[in-house]
């Protein structure tokens, strides 16, 4: 038993009142002569008899109660024990509302959102005047909560809520919601947790923290599980672009990865695939139950700039992870920087990059290495090195790093250390020497599955390249830091791929001069070339996987005016004022699915693509045992009570709490036994005065 009001309990020393007052007034009988008549004696014992025990209850029934009394004041409550209406102590309490997308499942009695908010507000009508509220969605990840006895408020914003595209984790809003109700200094604290309890969306991955300093054994916690439904969903975890040169009018190759999260088997499904809005291809598949497919998917590009591409399935019972979205850039012109020690070095590229440029997507620029400092490189999507820079390698080296493309070719005059050099800069395996003379040396092996080579040939079965003579070349191997893609004898590397940060760069042996190899005069050697400015100029800068709610930083250095214009899916709007020395620019509105762009001063300086957490598909639902277990992880001392979809959740509350108040009890037991005491009073004095008489 507890009591709200513990101080009135002084007031038992009030008890001992009748005890005193009936020691003061003890009575002596007067001793009166009778006749010898025996019978007169024996009525007087029996008399006095009756009215000591008369007077024994008086003594009781008074310092019961006045004991009644006390007790009523200061509020006792009963534990685990439902008598009459709820306590009246104050309350604080924090509604944890799971709205992200799952809860969007409808079952016989609605959506699980719809459910949830019938729920909450039958709960919050139950709470009275003065207590604190507060309202944690799951989906809020990146806001505060703060508690409010404006129970308007929360009714509204309750009645308002709608499935977020945003999801989060319970774990994240418990940790809110035991900040708050640790700082409460209200009597009762209780937190109501609506949710389905996906596994998969309880903790952050197998991170517990330990909540033993703010969960405490006052707070009750009523879970209402609602995920207990045998739920039908598809969903399109990742889509990937395969194709790794963009060009218009050339085919697109994306991978859409899809899993099947039912518990049945699914038959002749369809994905589609969409460039710009536009249907360009779909396939049927079939689906084991939690079975994984990557579905390959083609269509063309018909424009040059940015590709929204989107993979989409056909509906279930959770739509938001039926489509998912990535984007590419598609330059209409490319800007190509060939910089050389000696521009007799650079004639056969120049003139092999110029046949080759049949469709004029190529802007050639040709100047000397020595000019490298006064040169901006952001105007070029990649360059051809030809000869090194010596101790002026760093713009070039910050370049790659940056997300471009860099071609290397030693020059007709590169020693070994100037080559070593160049590798040191870049940080990949140098050359061990220089080769020259003897025999010459041929390819022996070429690497066709490479994108390199993809567009190269007409037929997949039938892919050769000529072999040209090389008469010198810088003996460097991989090392397992890159790819050799043209190899010559001894595994050593004639053409390898390094990836520096967000760059690439092609790294050749050899000078692209007669002295050196007849490989100018072959006439794999133009294409190549082409190709190869097509790869190293498609690389997609900061192409990340970005979900709703993850904040974007986007680098805002040499792009922007005073202002940055965001166009969130669905054309809407978003106008950031930004300070000229700011370097980026940090983003959180990514709550809707599809393409955001970032522009400006008139030119788009990035595009995102933001998708569903794939997390939020797994309708994998936990039991009261899990979740039980994982209260017991999280160090938590509150009590945890489950309240079914079925029961009466008012009922379970009231007797769950601690406070059941009996006060009005020991004031009706009170109220009794002064009535008997009355009764009893009235007895006595009449036995008294027939004694006296």
């Amino acid at each position: 038993m507890t009591f709200l009001n513990p101080a009135i309990l002084f007031g038992l020393l009030a008890a001992s009142i009748p005890v005193l007052i009936h020691l003061f007034n003890l009575r002596k009988l007067k001793k009166v002569e009778f006749s010898t008549l025996i019978f007169l004696k024996e009525l007087q014992k029996n008399k006095i008899r009756k009215v000591k025990l008369k007077q024994w209850l008086l003594l009781l029934l008074r310092t019961l109660i006045i004991l009644f009394l006390v007790f009523g004041f200061a509020r006792p409550t009963l534990k685990s024990m439902f008598i009459g209406n709820s306590s009246t102590a104050k309350t604080t309490a924090v509604f944890i509302i799971d709205d992200t997308f799952s809860m969007g499942v409808v079952d016989a009695k609605g959506s699980y959102l719809n459910q949830e908010k019938e729920i909450a507000l039958h709960l919050l009508s139950q709470l009275h005047d003065g207590d604190e509220v507060a309202l944690i969605l799951v989906s809020d990840v990146n806001n505060q909560s703060a508690v409010t006895t404006d129970f308007s408020l929360l009714k509204k914003s309750i009645e308002s809520l709608s499935i977020s595209n945003i999801s989060g984790s319970l774990q994240t809003a418990l940790i809110k919601a035991a900040k708050l109700l640790d700082e409460s200094t209200n009597y009762n604290k209780e937190l109501y947790l609506l949710s389905d309890f996906q596994k998969s969306r309880m903790a952050d991955g197998n991170q517990f923290p330990n909540l033993s300093e703010v969960m405490k054994e006052e707070i009750r916690i009523y879970a209402f599980p609602l995920g207990d439904k045998v739920v039908f969903t598809i969903a399109i975890d990742k889509i990937t672009v395969n194709s790794q040169i963009f060009e218009k009018d050339k085919p697109l190759q994306v991978s859409a990865f899809i899993s099947n999260y039912a518990k049945q088997n699914v038959e002749n499904s369809v994905v589609s695939l969409f460039i710009n809005g536009e249907r360009t291809s779909q396939k049927s598949f079939s689906l084991k139950a939690n079975e994984t497919k990557e579905i390959i998917l083609e269509g063309v590009l018909k424009k040059s700039g940015y590709q929204e591409i989107a993979a989409t399935i056909e509906d279930d019972e959770i739509l938001q992870d039926n489509k998912r979205f990535t984007q590419i850039y598609v330059p209409e012109k490319i800007p190509v920087l060939i910089l050389t020690e000696e521009l007799s070095d650079a004639t056969f590229v120049q003139y092999g990059l110029q046949a080759a440029n049949t469709n004029q997507q190529l802007q050639i620029d040709v100047k000397l290495l020595n000019q490298l400092l006064s040169i901006d490189l952001k105007k070029y999507s990649s360059v051809i090195l030809i000869g090194t820079a010596g101790e002026n390698i760093s713009p070039l080296v910050q370049f790659v790093q940056a997300g471009n493309g860099l071609f290397f070719f030693p020059g007709s005059t590169t020693s070994i250390q100037s080559y070593q050099s160049f590798c040191a800069a870049f940080q990949i395996p140098k050359a061990n020497n220089l080769s020259a003379g003897g025999v010459p040396f041929r390819f022996v092996s070429v690497d066709y599955e490479h994108p390199l080579f993809s567009r190269l040939f007409e037929s997949k079965q039938k892919k050769s390249i000529e072999s040209p003579e090389i008469y010198s070349a810088f003996l460097q191997r991989t090392e397992g830091k890159g790819k050799s893609l043209i190899t010559i004898s001894n595994n050593i590397s004639f053409l390898s791929e390094f990836t520096i940060d967000k760059g690439k760069i092609f790294v050749a042996s050899t000078a692209p001069v007669m002295t050196q190899t007849n490989f100018p005069l072959k006439g794999i050697f133009a294409p190549l070339l082409y190709e190869s400015v097509l790869y190293l100029s498609s690389i997609q800068k900061d192409n990340v996987d970005i979900l709703t709610g993850d904040k974007l930083t986007v680098n805002l250095l040499g792009n922007v005016s005073s202002q940055v214009t965001v166009v969130k899916p669905g054309n809407e709007k978003e106008f950031f004022p930004v300070d000229e020395k700011a370097n980026e620019l940090l983003y959180v509105n990514t709550d809707r699915f599809g393409i955001y762009y970032f522009s400006s001063l008139n030119k788009i300086i990035r595009a995102v693509s933001v998708n569903a957490n794939p997390l939020e598909s797994k309708t994998d639902y936990a039991e009261q045992s899990d979740i039980k277990e994982y209260f017991l992880k999280i160090k938590s001392s509150a009590r945890l009570t489950f309240i079914n979809k079925d029961e009466k959740p008012e009922t379970i509350i009231k007797q769950a709490r601690f406070g059941t108040e009996l006060w009005k009890y020991f004031v009706l037991l009170a109220f009794l036994l002064a009535l008997i005491e009355m009764l009893v009073s009235k007895s006595s004095k009449k036995d008294l005065i027939s004694l006296t008489k």
